[in-house]
């Protein structure tokens, strides 16, 4: 974004996940987080200035190669799927993660940064073989597995496999865990905060996902209420509920990106989005939210602008927690509103109180009852939402 545009957005914004430009970020929005970004499996040339002739000369025993399916070592680079031309480094090696912060803490504290974001932190073995940003093609079925020392013995770090129906990797889970763990607690010992981008695969008492819990202050589920479009329903809905409840309930920060589109042919513009993809977005964030989930709307990933108009109006505080009137529906009193999510996949009839009136957040047409469409919201407007 331009220094223009990020003074025209950042007043309406909490956090800036990844920012280019934060001294701009900082000047338009004085006390907003403001992160920088990185991937717990790659060195960060733009800052090191490292490639990957650099490596090979000076710590080859850091460089992650990957293994075919079958465990067999090869000598393809590990890729974690982005096209940053980034030397991928075996992050299980405390010596790696000390390199990373020595790096980027000092960093970011000369530029006005106040968090990590460190995206990718999955509990599974996500690491391809084949790196296309090296001019190799990636291997169907391999995985990043391990390290080659300067005399060319293969030491193996990983043992797979790559894909979520697979039972996730014992040693890869560990490395992960105490790569958040250590980094938690040294941005902490620099002032600084750790957000995660974290892909949800287990609930969140699972015993590894409650040590990472505990060491970040803030979590980003990238698939949100509307997983791109294939909205959350059902068992998915209540899963990313109480995924989103238990981490405020430990103090953790839930910032939710709700995209209803994937692919180059998605718009970015904000505008384009229905009046009812926005509810749905809003009722969802509603019906979750107490006090510390932020929510980011929009087509798709990689607009510049994501604010709408309906995100200043206020609806006062919650009355109580949500309810469900039936399996997969839920209700919520606000002071000024009445939230109604149908989180299913059949309509739904809602009878609305007749002692009020209601006035739709999005403008649509109400009647009583009201007739919820399949995965639908509604952030209804009243007086005395409470009585």
């Amino acid at each position: 974004m331009s220094a223009s545009q990020i003074t025209s957005e950042a007043p309406h914004e909490d956090a800036v996940w990844g920012a280019f430009y934060p001294s701009t970020w900082n000047a338009a929005h004085p006390g907003m987080i403001v992160s920088r970004y990185m991937l717990p499996v790659e060195d960060d040339s733009m800052l090191s200035g490292h490639d990957l002739n650099w490596w090979q000369t000076n710590h080859p025993d850091w460089i992650l190669y990957a293994c075919k399916s079958d465990g067999t070592p090869t000598r393809d680079l590990a890729w974690t799927g982005t096209s940053f031309p980034d030397v991928p480094l075996d992050f299980s090696n405390p010596a790696v993660i000390q390199y990373q912060m020595n790096l980027l803490i000092p960093y970011m504290k000369e530029n006005g940064y106040t968090a990590l974001a460190a995206d990718n932190t999955d509990l599974l073995n996500y690491v391809k073989g084949g790196n296309p940003n090296f001019g190799e093609t990636p291997q169907a079925g391999e995985y990043g597995c391990g390290t080659y020392d300067s005399s060319g013995n293969f030491h193996r770090s990983f043992d797979g496999p790559l894909d979520s129906n697979s039972p996730a990797d014992p040693a890869f889970v560990a490395a992960m865990v105490n790569w958040v763990k250590t980094v938690d607690a040294d941005v902490h010992a620099a002032g600084l905060k750790l957000l995660i981008n974290h892909p949800l695969y287990n609930p969140p008492t699972d015993p590894n996902e409650e040590q990472m819990i505990a060491s970040v202050d803030g979590m980003v589920d990238e698939n949100g209420y509307t997983r791109y479009g294939n909205f959350a329903s059902g068992n998915t809905y209540a899963f990313t509920l109480e995924w989103i409840e238990y981490l405020q309930a430990h103090r953790v920060a839930v910032l939710v990106t709700d995209y209803f589109c994937l692919g180059s042919s998605c718009s970015n513009d904000v505008n384009s989005l229905s009046p009812q993809q926005v509810d749905w977005a809003l009722a969802s964030y509603a019906i979750g939210n107490e006090g510390g989930e932020d929510m980011y709307t929009s087509p798709s990933g990689g607009q510049e602008y994501s604010y709408r108009s309906e995100y200043s109006t206020g609806y006062g505080a919650p009355c109580s927690s949500y309810t469900q009137p039936a399996s997969y529906v839920y209700e919520r009193k606000f002071q000024s509103a009445l939230v109604i999510v149908n989180a299913t996949s059949s309509s739904y009839s809602f009878p609305l109180p007749s002692n009020h009136t209601y006035r739709d957040i999005e403008g649509q047409t109400l009647a009583n009852p009201l007739t919820m469409p399949p995965t639908s919201g509604y952030v209804l407007l009243t007086s005395n939402g409470c009585s």
